[in-house]
């Protein structure tokens, strides 16, 4: 049975913009590149530059990226300060202004720069949070206007794209549910409209994460530092969890795909199943099993060696 979702008032979960909202959007800077289809990078909070404080102050591969947060509807202030933000830090090449509710001529304001400024793009991005029966809350950001629908491949949201997310919301929301009955691993994180579900394993960069496609799911142990450390940090625990391979395995029940990924900065240590995934509900209990099972394996055969990590890091 599919429930429908709530929306929820944006100061129902975060109490103020500048010391709840700016920093979660920090630590969740993933969940905006993903439904923006951006590449945003090192964020930083209340970056302060001369006399005032810019909201975020991130980058990409094409320069930074100024992001201003406003709670309820827009208003000629936040444009203002966006504006001002954009023309004191140097070499800005995107502005994202994040607002619960736009006015018309805001809307109209973004559109026109979009039209006219040729050396900054412009993004009018609306926050909704949404949850199902007693869930934790779900954040997704949806683009009101951006400079081509090709460059964030989102627009304005087809009816498509939001049935697509729904599903997947609801296909979480099922799991986490289920997860409940018999683990706390996830209780500190909440279903969203996407592809994933992660948790940190106990040492920073090291996650569990549970994940999805149309006809397949799998476990895995995803290992990423950040950009700063880079892989050979990465590697660093990848081997050391993988001298552990056979005890690990021998706990887990089976064997394991281990993927150093020597071109990519982050390894991965995977078991997929081809039971299901979205797009046929009739799967849904079955690959759950599969998730909600193999989750607590891999936690219960991993626990030991990532609880060495913190004696080699």
């Amino acid at each position: 049975m599919v429930s429908r979702l709530k929306k929820q008032k944006i100061r129902d979960i975060w109490k103020t913009e500048d010391r709840d909202f700016t920093p979660w959007l920090v630590q969740n800077i993933a969940l905006l590149n993903e439904d923006l289809g951006l590449n945003i990078q090192d964020p930083e909070s209340e970056k302060k530059l001369d006399t005032f404080k810019v909201d975020i102050v991130a980058e990409d591969d094409q320069g930074k990226v100024i992001i201003e947060n406003q709670f309820e509807k827009s208003d000629h202030d936040h444009l203002g300060k966006l504006l001002t933000y954009i023309s004191n830090v140097e070499n800005t090449k995107k502005a994202i202004w994040i607002v619960e509710d736009v006015k018309p001529e805001h809307h109209r304001a973004i559109e026109w720069l979009n039209a006219n400024v040729k050396t900054c793009l412009f993004f009018l991005v609306k926050i909704q949070v949404f949850k199902i029966k007693d869930s934790e809350p779900g954040a997704q950001f949806f683009l009101l206007s951006g400079p081509d629908e090709n460059i964030t491949k989102v627009g304005k949201i087809k009816e498509e794209d939001s049935e697509k997310e729904k599903i997947k919301f609801n296909f979480w929301s099922a799991f986490y549910e289920k997860l409940k009955q018999k683990s706390n691993i996830y209780s500190n994180t909440a279903p969203k409209g996407r592809n994933y579900m992660g948790v940190s394993a106990g040492v920073r960069g090291v996650n569990y994460l549970v994940a999805a496609m149309n006809r397949s799911g799998q476990v895995e142990i995803y290992i990423d530092r950040g950009k700063e450390e880079g892989k050979e940090a990465n590697l660093k625990i990848y081997n050391h969890l993988e001298k552990h391979k056979t005890s690990i395995e021998k706990d887990f029940g089976n064997e394991l795909e281990w993927k150093r990924l020597d071109d990519s900065r982050a390894c991965r240590i995977t078991f997929k199943s081809d039971l299901g995934g979205f797009q046929d509900e009739e799967t849904w209990e079955d690959i759950h099993n599969f998730l909600v099972d193999h989750l607590i394996k891999l936690e219960k055969a991993f626990k030991g060696p990532i609880k060495e990590l913190d004696r080699i890091l």
